[in-house]
């Protein structure tokens, strides 16, 4: 086999930045397991829009996350990743700003 060159590419320069509007809100939540609080997951923003992820987070040791200063006008959806791959992703469609 031939050897390559890999280079890490870090996603900060992805994510897309929201201009904060005149009406700021957040979105919080948590993740489950079989009934379950669980920490080993990735919780991904994304805008409905043209489907580019705004935020990711990792949630707390009880579960928990959010998302904070972003425009209410904003559509938004999450998508939760398992990091132990033991379980498929996780969509929340339509999420309420707050």
């Amino acid at each position: 086999m031939k050897p390559t060159n890999r280079r890490v590419a870090y996603s900060a320069d992805k994510l897309q930045s929201i201009a904060a509007g005149p009406l700021v809100a957040k979105i919080q939540g948590s993740i489950k397991k079989l009934g379950q609080q669980y920490q080993d997951a990735t919780v991904v923003l994304y805008n409905k829009a043209n489907l580019l992820p705004i935020a990711v987070r990792r949630p707390d040791q009880n579960g928990n996350y959010q998302f904070l200063g972003l425009n209410t006008d904003l559509k938004t959806f999450i998508v939760a990743f398992d990091k132990k791959h033991q379980f498929n992703a996780v969509i929340q469609d339509n999420v309420v700003l707050k």
